[in-house]
């Protein structure tokens, strides 16, 4: 008897579509890359680790999860994306910049998906998450990024671009950035963050928010750094 075939052939439309849509979003994002300025803020904070030979975890709040991978390009970063079939699109973009990817989540696949993110950077090799992600509370710091660098002894670098030209999706909940041609990409990388091994369960919570704010000092002076070229 035949076994059932548990994983069909997507139809036609889905292949063409996952063929296209990357190639066009990695096409946009190039347009727009050489037609704009980029400022960096903090660069050597991952630069410091990266000429030691050292891994780190990039940890990126879903407003900016459109252009990271292009800002990122050609890390060899791992980038924790969702199982879902958009993550499927995100994933070709990512690896289209020269990163890799490790697909799950906290919601699908996410027990699967953090041993192989734990794997990943105990080989030395770095990592991108949305601690966010994917569905919210924006802002929010989740369990699976400080559980990410406490087991491996991985530092977390915040990072988080700002354009001085871009529309803000304001009705989505991560109130998403669209950088326009023409703009100046400001990029801030926040001072590495390393996580105790041993915490308590009060001590685990203390350090969700150290790094949560963290993150959002880091989001600040990006917008401040913006603007500040806005009006300049």
């Amino acid at each position: 008897m035949a076994e059932e075939n548990t994983n069909p052939r997507p139809p036609f439309k889905d292949r063409l579509l996952l063929a296209l849509l990357p190639w066009l979003v990695t096409l946009i994002q190039r347009f727009v890359g050489v037609t704009s300025r980029r400022t960096d803020l903090g660069r050597e904070n991952f630069e410091n680790l990266r000429s030691a030979g050292k891994s780190w975890i990039f940890a990126i709040w879903h407003t900016n999860v459109l252009y990271s991978p292009y800002l990122l390009r050609n890390l060899n970063t791992a980038v924790l994306i969702s199982a879902s079939k958009d993550g499927a699109y995100i994933d070709r973009v990512v690896r289209k910049f020269g990163n890799t990817s490790i697909r799950g989540s906290t919601s699908r696949g996410g027990g699967k998906a953090f041993k192989e993110l734990i794997l990943h950077l105990r080989k030395g090799l770095s990592a991108a998450i949305t601690p966010d992600g994917p569905r919210g509370p924006a802002l929010i710091v989740q369990p699976g990024l400080i559980g990410s660098a406490q087991i491996s002894q991985v530092p977390i670098i915040p990072f988080h671009y700002e354009c001085t030209r871009q529309k803000v999706a304001k009705k989505s909940w991560d109130q998403h950035r669209v950088p326009l041609p023409f703009t100046n990409f400001v990029c801030s990388f926040g001072a590495p963050i390393s996580v105790p091994r041993n915490l308590t369960e009060a001590e685990f919570e203390q350090e969700r928010l150290r790094v949560q704010n963290a993150m959002l000092a880091n989001r600040q002076r990006c917008i401040d750094a913006a603007e500040a070229l806005r009006k300049g």
